[in-house]
């Protein structure tokens, strides 16, 4: 695999369920105005998805983003060969009511409507089942009232469900259960009001390290310019009233509450942020990926105001906490959305990926944003495009996002400790990272690592060449033989090729899971003669390239037993998978010198290159360019220009 970068234009290119979608020229009016976006250094922002009026967001098992909406729908956001850019939107609900809530429990997905909350079995498991059939609902006593009727809905370390409930009005007497947080049992039974007095809350996370729940609030319109602040409210046990509508912020009264008691004692806000700035949606981040310092911190989006003379807010905010879990600070984190009092862009919601990076939901520009440091995936593709000389049995190829190339050099196959990675840098010139190896051959890049398969182990490689064995021979369940390719997904789960012998024993495909348990997806018996590349070809399914039958097939993974696909063929010795920047896909053929182009895995290939000795694993340089190609017996890494 190769870490490759999607071009807007088709990032939702292979859209299912008919999504509505806003046109590209937005898109490339929001690509124009990213410049404009003040961020900390080392800091960047690109487009992850363009998702009509995303709010709430919330990660599945597998990497896949649940956004929720303030109108119908419900959209599942794939990113299929996991790049870090979307490669579907898929509308999975489109019947709501204000659908706003979405919470990932136990392998289901939670929808929070304006009048109820109903359950989802497993989307993870397929995107295409009718899921409306599927509707469980778990609660259907909320005030189905639209004024602040968006629900927000989170899960806890406590096992329970957490549900926001806005007052029906600007300033007003609640009724009922108006103006609180619920808590509940994930299949909707012991439910209790968990927190009172909370105008509009449409933002909860809990505290790392304290488990304490903590939320936005909006304050009261119409009271001024600079009154009341926004809240960030921390509520440690059941029962707490926050003040609404007797206070706004810690001590803003309105004039008709001014002489009215609250039934119990008030908590004030640990937080408060500039009046009608509109703080939703936040996170506690707890990546390794930013700087150590941003540890524990919280990210909120600030929607911006609507009701104030100058306009305030459109912007991310972080909120420092000290070694207490008390918050310490307030500052600007992102801004930029907001240019001489013209906005482009209201964040509604921050969500963390697993490798780290952050995802921000804009429902006014229709995007996803992903928030990454270290990793600007604008860097011009290598100097000297064309060919790089010199190579000792060139095997496999990955870009960094910041232009570099990570080669696998086998040195004299079969000869152990004479292989290598080395590095090209953009300028041409080169360096060993790591060396040492066997007969390294495929790799994938995932969190800043370098993951290679080295004969019968798998090798974990940091930037700074440090080795650690993830998968020596004795893990496997199987006798490991020809390891040969690595695919990795957004969770940290590594994919390895066996191709066994000449005759195809002992051949298999193997899952190694973050913790380091080994599952055996397919064996000899799999109908895959033997499998060399791979490629992430959505939820739970590979695309493998067969070297010894020069076969095509897809794997489907998400049951106890894979299921087999035979897609295309004719590839000769069919060994490198990777797709473009327009989501075209490509074939090496190992025995033939060849490489291949296919618009869709079934489509009939055309013959892009040929004349190699051969053509080994193959990746994209990271501006789309080109593909690279290791031709291992001539010692070659050759430029494919595809655009």
């Amino acid at each position: 695999m190769k870490i490759q970068l999607r071009a807007m234009g088709v990032l939702l290119g292979s859209v299912l369920g008919g999504a509505a979608m806003s046109s590209y020229a937005d898109i490339a009016d929001v690509q124009a105005n990213l410049d404009k976006l003040k961020v900390p250094a080392g800091f960047n922002v690109e487009v992850y998805a363009e998702v009509p009026g995303a709010r709430q967001m919330a990660l599945g098992t597998n990497g896949t983003v649940y956004v929720g909406t303030r109108g119908n729908k419900v959209y599942a956001v794939v990113d299929k060969n996991k790049d870090f850019k979307a490669d579907q939107v898929v509308t999975i609900l489109d019947d709501l009511s204000v659908g706003n809530g979405v919470a990932m429990i136990d392998g289901n997905l939670y929808v929070a409507e304006q009048n109820r909350i109903a359950r989802y079995a497993a989307p993870d498991f397929d995107l295409s089942l009718p899921f409306k059939d599927m509707r469980e609902v778990i609660y259907d006593k909320l005030p189905n009232k639209s004024h602040h009727g968006w629900r927000y809905i989170a899960y806890g370390p406590d096992k329970k469900l957490y549900v926001t409930v806005g007052a029906p009005c600007n300033i007003c007497d609640p009724q009922g259960v108006e103006a609180s947080i619920l808590r509940m049992d994930p299949d909707g039974k012991n439910v209790e009001v968990f927190a009172k007095g909370v105008r509009n809350s449409v933002g909860m996370d809990f505290q790392p390290g304290t488990g304490v729940l903590h939320f936005t609030d909006n304050g009261m319109d119409m009271m001024g310019d600079d009154i009341p602040h926004d809240e960030m409210n921390a509520a440690p046990k059941a029962g707490q009233h926050f003040g609404f509508p007797y206070f706004g912020g810690r001590d803003a009264r309105p004039v008709d509450w001014q002489n009215k008691q609250p039934p119990q004692s008030v908590t004030p806000p640990v937080v408060e942020f500039q009046a009608h700035s509109a703080n939703l949606g936040f996170k506690f981040y707890t990546g390794k990926q930013f700087p150590a310092e941003y540890q524990g911190n919280a990210f909120v989006a600030q929607h911006g105001s609507w009701n104030r003379s100058q306009p305030v807010g459109y912007q991310l905010m972080r909120v420092v906490f000290d070694e207490n879990h008390k918050p310490k600070a307030t500052e600007v984190f992102i801004d930029g959305w907001l240019n001489d009092g013209a906005a482009w862009g209201r964040p509604t919601d921050v969500l963390q990926l697993n490798d780290g990076s952050l995802l921000v939901s804009d429902d006014y520009s229709g995007v996803i944003y992903r928030v990454s440091y270290g990793q600007k995936t604008t860097a011009p593709a290598a100097k000297g495009a064309g060919k790089v000389t010199g190579l000792a049995m060139p095997e496999s190829v990955v870009a960094h996002p910041d232009g570099r190339l990570f080669v696998s050099e086998i040195g004299e196959f079969g000869k152990n400790g004479d292989g290598k990675i080395t590095i090209i840098n953009t300028d041409g010139s080169r360096q060993t990272l790591a060396d040492g190896l066997n007969d390294p051959k495929g790799m994938d890049l995932f969190n800043n690592q370098l993951y290679v398969a080295d004969v019968d182990q798998v090798v974990k490689i940091g930037l700074d060449g440090s080795k650690t064995v993830i998968a020596k021979p004795s893990d496997f369940p199987s006798i490991p033989v020809f390891l040969n390719d690595i695919e990795i997904d957004g969770l940290g789960n590594v994919y390895v090729s066996d191709s066994g012998d000449d005759n195809g024993k002992h051949a298999a495909i193997y899952q190694i899971s973050p913790a380091g348990k080994i599952r055996q997806l397919v064996n000899e018996k799999s109908g895959i003669k033997r499998p060399n590349g791979l490629l992430l070809d959505g939820v739970n399914q590979l695309l493998v390239a067969d070297f010894g039958s020069g076969k095509l097939f897809q794997v489907n993974y998400a049951g106890k037993t894979a299921a087999v696909t035979l897609l295309n063929q004719g590839f000769g010795g069919a060994d490198g998978l990777v797709r473009d920047t327009d989501g075209v896909l490509y074939i090496s053929d190992w025995a033939g010198g060849k490489v291949w182009q296919l618009t869709d895995p079934r489509a009939t290939p055309q013959l892009i290159s040929e004349g190699h000795q051969s053509s080994a694993d193959i990746s994209v340089t990271v501006d789309g360019r080109f593909i690279l190609m290791p031709d291992m017996k001539a010692g070659e890494l050759v430029y494919l220009p595809v655009k």
